[in-house]
């Protein structure tokens, strides 16, 4: 049995084997569109019969990602002009 994978809505299928030890190689492909590195952690899901494997984001990734409290006050304040425009149609 195969498993495909979607990715930005474009799927990549390639089996992978099993080793004695249970691990599995993840194709390079995916790795650098997921922007996995060696010692990154991922989680493994068993869903309805499917493995699902999530990548757990690192603390660095995760703050490079985010925005300033400055970026969120303004995100934040800029919602609420919009629901305010909306609820006043």
């Amino acid at each position: 049995m195969v498993f495909c994978l979607e990715i930005e809505n474009t799927e990549y299928e390639k089996p992978v084997t099993i080793t004695s030890r249970g691990m599995i190689t993840i194709p390079a492909v995916l790795r650098k569109r997921l922007d996995l590195n060696d010692g990154d952690k991922v989680v493994i899901i068993e869903d309805e019969g499917t493995l699902r494997i999530i990548p757990l984001i690192s603390e660095e990734k995760l703050r490079a990602q985010s925005c300033s409290a400055d970026e969120m006050i303004h995100m934040l304040e800029k919602s609420r002009a919009e629901e305010l425009e909306l609820e006043s149609k």
